[in-house]
């Protein structure tokens, strides 16, 4: 896109599956209706069509490679925002986890301001029940006397086939990859590896503001749940009726819901001295209650009654799943916090080594133990499989997990308590559910805004690309777009006022 003048902000968009930047184009048409002298718009084209079969790992590089020749070349760049239909967005927070750096939370030498997801499927996916469950794989259940055959059908054969035709991306998505002390890439892309230059979830936390956009229904790529990083429990109820009809956005949470409270685009300082002090872009959860789903914002008016016979049966499912990890682990190595960001980088970003205190944390190569069994107010749930002894401290998202790692720093837990923390969590074995249950609960210690999409009422187009207006036959998708760009410049506005002290609540334009 050409500007008027030099811009200094870089906005990357990601396609999906199989797709090619061109998909991007009609919403490169509608960002023209921004102020375009500040905006360089890059549609990635390095992973098109078959090559998004490589895997997120490949995908994230090439994308990675490509950012980098991008700066360089536009070296008056000083922020960076990404945008991800799909797979793009894990693409995306792939290629994110390679560029962020830790001394100054800057991506590729830029301030993170952005980033977007529309329908991406943070959690994987699964045939199974859970958050996570491929849509179409349910709706085969219930074809009229075939259904339940159908079902069993797709399930039988969906490794095979991921594995075969979708080759590495298949393997990820469905977390077919690991092994006996190797984590599933969907597991590691929730956390931090700083032996390896990969901070996949400080590159998220270091953004000024999150946001994901989600179908409620008739995607049948990826759930309600899975686009918008929700538990089956959490998801709002909408009007059965606003759902039927929808042609765009139903139900979404205000611009601010994206970000922390005081929160400005890091900005990379080329001064020497002491680093700034940390910026928390995590949720603060209100008072008597717990974790982040607690304090989601409220459905708005249009909402009344539940969108579909959802249950939390996934949820429960994937909670229990959970139980074999935890009770592995050794007595007192649940006191346990380890920083995923070295201490030089701690204490100059937003890093988990403050705030992610929900899950406790071992190094790469050993296995993280899901949050799903810690209860909003830091007690091992009912899912564990033996309750913590008197006295042990367990970290939860009400705020007991700082406490807990300055316990570990100050010789809480022992050295030989950590190794052996290390040790059993290798020898635990990822279940989907499992994965899937540790991917959300990382997830949602971020802020996020979701918004939530259906297209109930259009004629053509499938949901999955409706949300992109991704062709012609997609045009009714139009609004979302609209939706997009006005999000885009409303939580700019946030930010401006906030950087210049102003107070107040910013409405979408």
């Amino acid at each position: 896109m050409k500007c008027r003048h030099d811009p200094d902000h870089l906005l990357v968009l990601v396609h999906g599956l199989a797709d090619t930047c061109h998909a991007w184009d009609n919403f490169v048409k509608e960002l023209q209706k921004m102020e375009p002298s500040e905006i360089l718009i890059h549609a990635s084209a390095v992973n098109a069509r078959f090559r998004t079969h490589d895997g997120f790992d490949k995908c994230g590089e090439r994308l990675a490679a490509e950012i980098r020749q991008l700066v360089q070349r536009q070296p008056q760049l000083k922020r960076i925002s990404v945008i991800g239909h799909s797979m793009g967005g894990m693409i995306a927070r792939y290629a994110l986890g390679l560029l962020f750096d830790p001394s100054d939370c800057s991506i590729a030498g830029l301030a993170p301001t952005h980033y977007v997801t529309l329908a991406t499927p943070h959690l994987g996916l699964t045939v199974d029940e859970g958050p996570a469950r491929v849509p179409f794989v349910a709706w085969a259940g219930h074809i009229p006397l075939l259904g339940r055959g159908v079902q069993r059908a797709l399930q039988a054969v969906a490794h095979s086939v991921a594995r075969t035709w979708f080759r590495g991306t298949g393997r990820h998505f469905l977390a077919l990859d690991g092994g006996p002390g190797e984590l599933p890439l969907l597991m590691l892309m929730a956390m931090d590896a700083p032996d390896r230059g990969q901070y996949f979830f400080s590159a998220l936390a270091a953004f000024a503001s999150r946001a994901c956009y989600g179908n409620v229904g008739r995607d049948h790529w990826v759930s309600w749940e899975n686009s918008t990083i929700r538990a089956t429990e959490d998801l709002p109820s909408i009007s059965p009726d606003v759902v039927q009809h929808g042609r765009g956005v139903v139900r979404e949470d205000p611009p601010e819901a994206g970000l922390s409270p005081g929160l400005l685009p890091p900005k990379p300082s080329t001064r020497a001295g002491p680093p700034p002090p940390p910026l928390s872009p995590y949720p603060s959860p209100p008072s008597g209650s717990g974790g982040p789903a607690a304090a989601a914002p409220a459905p708005t008016s249009a909402a009344a009654a539940p969108t579909a016979a959802a249950t939390d049966k996934g949820s429960r499912a994937a909670t229990e799943a959970a139980a074999p990890v935890m009770s592995a682990l050794p007595a007192g190595a649940a006191t346990a916090s380890f920083d995923a960001v070295a201490p030089s980088a701690a204490a100059a970003c937003p890093s988990p080594g403050e705030p992610l205190e929900a899950e406790v944390k071992v190094g790469v190569g050993s296995r993280p133990v899901c949050s799903c069994c810690v209860s909003d107010a830091g007690r091992h749930t009912a899912g564990c499989g033996s309750p913590p002894a008197a006295g042990d401290r367990v970290a939860g998202p009400s705020g007991g997990g700082a406490a807990a790692a300055a316990a570990f720093r100050g010789g809480g837990a022992t050295a030989a308590e950590a190794v052996a923390l290390e040790r059993a969590a290798e020898r635990a074995v990822e279940s989907p559910q499992q994965v899937v249950c540790f991917a959300l609960e990382r997830l949602r210690l971020l802020r996020w805004r979701r918004v939530d999409v259906s297209f109930g009422g259009a004629r053509i187009g499938t949901a999955h690309n409706n949300i992109q207006a991704t062709r012609w036959t997609n045009r009714v998708g139009f609004s979302v777009l609209e939706h997009l760009r006005t999000h885009l410049q409303a939580v700019d506005q946030l930010l401006a006022a906030e950087e210049a002290g102003g107070k107040g609540k910013v409405q979408l334009p």
